[in-house]
């Protein structure tokens, strides 16, 4: 780790441009997640997943291609978001305790311009980690017959911004709580219940006062039904602009509001 900072340390001396300060944080984060055992082992059981949709799909006779695409597409989703919410719940906590965090502070650079650096490179390798996936998957759906239809990359788009919503939550709530448990415990109850927010609404009016609070916390909760695009591939007419901006939206609001808290944390 320290090797790692002292090869960008020098390129962030004097008073360079925010964006390259934001930008060289990102690329070191990436290099740093390229050595991560997690990082690898979510690559590894993806792939590893994803012949076993393969074995699935064998069995489902007529279906077969439409399971391969169902199954493969839900595990590159799980694969992402476990990478990137167990990224996002340790990165910076991992950096405050080992005391690493003072190596790059201590260079002209801000809270908020650190915290960006490393969400930025956060959700970069889970790109990355995601595509080799993709990549994988399109090569047995190919092999078994299937053409190409963009709503595969639609879809894909759609886990992408799931997986970006839900990890810019969970940093903000591992620096609130302190806790990486925590902070993926609550993330994935977050997750479970931004699939099943319009049932929610629906219900709540006219279910118990007790339940009535859930009510204005669905209007907190990200609408990660929206995203889910999987669901919908016959019938590729979304408004993807406005679910782009829904989802740079909210994650904007939550990174503002952990570095809101990163400025108030004390270390």
């Amino acid at each position: 780790m320290a090797s790692g900072f002292r090869r960008f340390g020098g390129a962030l001396r004097g008073d360079g441009a925010l964006v390259k300060k934001v930008a060289i944080l990102a690329w070191n984060c990436w290099l740093d997640n390229l050595g991560s055992r997690f990082y690898a082992i979510s690559i590894i059981f993806g792939i590893v997943i994803l012949y076993i949709s393969l074995l699935l799909g064998m069995l489902a006779a007529d279906q077969e291609l439409r399971v391969l695409l169902d199954f493969g597409l839900g595990f590159i989703e799980l694969m992402g978001l476990a990478g990137a919410v167990f990224g996002a719940a340790t990165a910076v906590l991992r950096e405050i305790e080992s005391k690493t965090i003072y190596l790059i502070l201590t260079r002209p650079v801000s809270r908020s311009q650190y915290l960006a650096g490393r969400f930025l490179g956060l959700m970069f390798s889970a790109l990355v980690s995601m595509l080799i996936m993709a990549v994988l998957h399109l090569a047995i759906l190919f092999f078994k017959g299937w053409t190409w239809d963009r709503a595969y990359l639609l879809a894909f788009v759609g886990i992408y911004f799931k997986v970006l919503i839900t990890a810019a939550v969970t940093l903000f709530l591992s620096l609130f709580s302190s806790s990486v448990l925590t902070a993926m415990i609550i993330a994935a109850i977050l997750w479970t219940l931004g699939h099943f927010l319009p049932e929610i609404r629906v219900m709540t009016p006219w279910a118990r006062p007790a339940l009535w609070p859930l009510a204005g916390l669905s209007y907190v909760i990200p609408d990660l039904q929206l995203f889910n695009l999987r669901d919908r591939l016959a019938d590729p007419q979304w408004p993807l602009l406005a679910w782009t901006g829904y989802a740079f939206v909210y994650s904007l609001a939550w990174l503002m509001l952990a570095g809101f808290w990163l400025r108030k944390k004390e270390f």
